[in-house]
Formats: structure tokens, C-alpha cells, sequence
């Protein structure tokens, strides 16, 4: 002799309401993780680099130099090397009546702290063919703290 215990439908018709609440529950785990493990290290890298690209942006301007028609620029990757580091650069674009050697020498010794708290000098590239303002020509510093950890900054492997 066998015994059998009928489900009732009722308790049926439960389990099957209960299936869409566990693949909610399982899809968010899956995106809490995702952000927990790499979006966190991504902010954390760009509010590194806004730190960076504020204190850029104080330093004094040489005489006869100002702003140049963009904005301070900055980027937070794999910017040199092959692989497994972060760089950090941001460039300001200037004007300026100053020669290239002066404005070179100016940004050569001037340091801003970096990331991580060390002195970085910026390299100065000038464009050759001018401004479209007279006596005016238009140059591009670059301040570049380089090889920093990467974490798990998916921009920086």
C-alpha cells in the first residue's frame, strides 16, 4: 500500500508566484556586485582625477598668458605602456605671447601635487601655426602622473 498526500492547487499556484520574486532578488545581487566591483574603483580613479585637474587649474598663468579657448582636460586610463598601471594627464590649452623656450621653462618648474602627493612638472607643446588672435600662439601643457595601481579600474589593464 502507497500513500500519497494531494498538493493542494492553492500551495501550487504560491510557488509559482514566488519563482519571479527569487530572479529579482538574484538579478540584483548580480548588479550590486557588479558596481561594488568595478563602478566603485572607476569613481574612485575619476575623483582622483578631479582633484588633479583642480589643482592644475590654480596654478598661476606666466605673464602674458591666459586660457585658452577649451577647457582644463583631464583622463584617467592606460594613457602609456602596455598594461596593468593607471595614468593620470590633464592639459590645459593657453595663449600666450611668451617665447617657446620661456613658456617650456615656466611649466618645467612649476610642480602641482599629483594623485598621490608627489611634485609633477608639466611639458609644453606649442602649435606652430599660430592663434587666430595677433601676437597670440596657442600652447598645450600637460601634466602627467603616470603608473599609479590600477585596482579594478577596467580603463587602467
Amino acid at each position: 500500500m502507497v500513500l500519497t498526500e494531494a498538493v493542494p492547487a492553492s500551495l501550487s499556484r504560491q510557488r509559482r508566484r514566488r519563482w519571479p520574486f527569487f530572479v529579482g532578488l538574484v538579478l540584483l545581487a548580480v548588479v550590486v556586485a557588479y558596481v561594488l566591483a568595478f563602478k566603485v574603483p572607476e569613481w574612485r580613479n575619476d575623483e582622483r582625477l578631479a582633484r588633479f585637474e583642480e589643482r592644475v587649474s590654480m596654478a598661476p598663468y606666466p605673464p602674458d598668458t591666459e586660457p585658452g579657448d577649451r577647457p582644463v582636460q583631464g583622463v584617467v586610463g592606460l594613457q602609456s605602456g602596455n598594461s596593468n598601471h593607471c595614468d593620470f594627464a590633464v592639459r590645459l590649452s593657453l595663449l600666450t605671447k611668451l617665447p617657446d623656450a620661456e613658456i617650456a621653462r615656466y611649466y618645467e618648474s612649476l610642480t602641482v601635487e599629483g594623485v598621490d602627493g608627489r611634485g609633477i612638472a608639466g611639458s609644453v607643446f606649442v602649435n606652430p601655426s599660430g592663434s587666430w588672435r595677433a601676437g597670440y600662439k596657442s600652447v598645450i601643457v600637460e601634466f602627467f602622473d603616470g603608473f599609479h595601481e590600477p585596482g579594478l579600474d577596467w580603463r587602467c589593464h
